[in-house]
């Protein structure tokens, strides 16, 4: 009971973590893993269930508010359940993702049922916004995390406490081992889905060849994925320094009509205030998401504490509530902070038109810069770093992965913040001018010299089948068993995990299958092939 209490409250915290402060991102599989292998008492099979399946959902995120599948859960669930089954590490370990794997995928069905009732309670913010109800407003943007909670809680607390029980292990005990065998292929072929829908959603025509390098490096240079990383930085750097084509941001008209004279305005808000609004910015910026208005009540709670005090009249108090709950959605980690710096600054200018077209300018491309730049390339980057670790059952993995969120992103939001509100509406003439679109280039080429190294060296599958070859000896003839992985691996090194990878990539991008049917596909193909005996994940040990 204490452990099935103990993962429901992680499952809490990791789903309210991704929603609002971001501090380990333990929302990804391999953070909720790991923790629930340490509370399980099994942190290896924590460690190697939540990389599997980290590596699987990469290139998998809810753009817009999509539904995908709930690998937070299915990680923690997997996990609890595999701890309780019988048989050796590699074993529990293969069940734990047979389990965790199609639970990530049921359990997205009840993902919408919490996005519904937030959608419900945001009109009784209007209620409040509309009474100048500050208190009301508040209650309800913290009230709306408790959908987003509860269904992912409940599974978690049902799973973990049948995992308890002896049941588990009696099931388990009597599963073939054909099935564990061909599980823990299925597991090694996983991440080549999540490598293709990241390809699918980069310019691939365009930067191909940049794969090679990552790809030399590991097959023929023997780089460690760290090394193969800063050949990538160094390659991004040139091409940043090179190519300087990047598109602009159009400034809104509005904001350029209005007098540009805020920068001499005496301020009235205290640094007490911005903090004020940074932190509540920080520490729930999303736990009201709805599907009508997304963003917008989080938003309009951040900028409550700057409209309370510019705004004493309380007619123009409650329509600076009413405008700042209007549809709002981008990036909250890159562009959400900056808007929001932007957004004070005319404010307390008294340029309210230029707040509110301000926003709407900027939300649709910091929304796109900023998706790819922390979801699409770095969040794939550091956590499959992280997950190649883990997989070697190296803690090293999530620590590293849990680092490079907590600092990066923290650092970034402030930074963000404050610059946008010292420059204003100059803000726009900025970002024109293209940095961001260089640091997006940047990143997309880094991206893909990582990816040419990732790919061979975490997607495993060799083939065990062997032909019959005859040669002559000394007037005699010698039939020999010849291994067909050791003929290819004359052709070209870690060629089968590139075909695997090529061939999950035509299912998503090509045939236009849904990321759910491929990784069905690749899941029986996995079980297939190895309960057959004629592909593995390594080689078998020669005697």
């Amino acid at each position: 009971m204490l452990v099935a209490l103990a993962l429901t409250l992680w499952a809490i915290y990791c789903t309210y973590d991704g929603l609002g402060p971001f501090l380990i991102y333990a929302q990804r599989p391999l953070i909720a893993g790991s923790v629930a292998g340490l509370i399980t008492g099994h942190p290896l099979l924590g460690l190697l269930i939540g990389a599997t399946l980290e590596l699987a959902a990469l290139g998998v995120y809810t753009y817009g508010g999509a539904t995908i599948p709930d690998y937070q859960t299915g990680a923690i669930v997997g996990t609890a359940l595999a701890a309780g089954a019988a048989g050796a590490p590699a074993a529990q370990a293969a069940i734990g993702i047979g389990v965790g794997l199609p639970a990530a995928i049921l359990l997205s069905a009840l993902d919408p049922v919490g996005k519904m009732v937030t959608t419900g309670l945001v009109h009784r913010a209007d209620g409040y916004a509309a009474d100048g109800n500050a208190r009301g407003l508040a209650m309800i943007h913290w009230v709306s995390l408790i959908p987003w909670v509860a269904v992912r809680a409940v599974p978690t607390f049902l799973a973990a406490l049948a995992a308890s029980g002896g049941l588990v292990k009696d099931i388990t005990a009597s599963i073939p081992a054909g099935f564990v065998q061909g599980m823990t292929l299925a597991g090694s072929l996983l991440p080549a889905v999540g490598f293709a829908l990241l390809l699918g959603m980069m310019e691939l025509s365009r930067y191909w060849y940049l794969l090679l390098i990552g790809f030399v490096g590991f097959a023929y240079l023997h780089l460690p994925v760290l090394g193969i990383a800063l050949i990538g930085v160094a390659v991004a750097m040139l091409f940043v320094t090179l190519k300087r084509d990047e598109p602009v941001l159009a400034v809104p008209e509005d904001t350029a009509e209005e007098s540009t004279e805020e920068s001499t305005v005496d301020p009235r808000l205290t640094k007490q205030d911005l903090r004020r609004v940074f932190r509540r910015y920080f520490w729930s910026s999303q736990i009201s998401w709805n599907y009508e208005r997304m963003q917008a009540l989080g938003f309009a709670y951040s900028m409550e504490p700057v409209l309370r005090r510019l705004y004493p009249a309380k007619a123009d108090y409650v329509a600076g509530l009413q405008r700042h709950l209007q549809f709002f959605n981008t990036s909250v980690l890159v562009g959400g902070p900056l808007i929001l710096g932007s957004s004070v600054a005319l404010e307390e200018a008294g340029t309210p038109k230029s707040a509110a077209s301000t926003k709407v300018a900027l939300m649709g491309p910091m929304a796109g810069i900023g998706d790819t730049l922390v979801f699409a390339l770095y969040n794939s980057i550091v956590f499959t770093m992280g997950a190649s670790w883990a997989l070697q059952g190296n803690w090293l993995g999530p620590a590293f992965a849990a680092v490079m969120v907590l600092v990066p992103y923290a650092l970034v939001r402030r930074w963000q913040f404050g610059f946008a509100y010292r420059e204003g509406k100059r803000l726009a003439g900025h970002l024109a001018a293209g940095a961001l679109a260089r640091v997006a280039q940047g990143a997309t080429v880094l991206g893909f010299v990582v990816l040419g190294g990732f790919i061979p060296s975490i997607v495993k599958v060799v083939t065990t089948l062997t032909y019959r070859q005859t040669t002559t000896v000394q007037g005699q003839p010698v039939t020999q068993s010849v291994a067909i992985q050791d003929r290819l691996d004359e052709l070209l090194p870690f060629l089968l995990p590139v075909l695997v990878t090529a061939g999950v990539y035509l299912l998503t991008v090509k045939a236009r299958l849904r990321p759910v049917w491929v990784i069905g596909i690749v899941v029986v193909a996995g079980v297939v092939l190895g309960w057959l005996g004629w592909f593995a994940p390594s080689a078998p040990a020669k005697s």
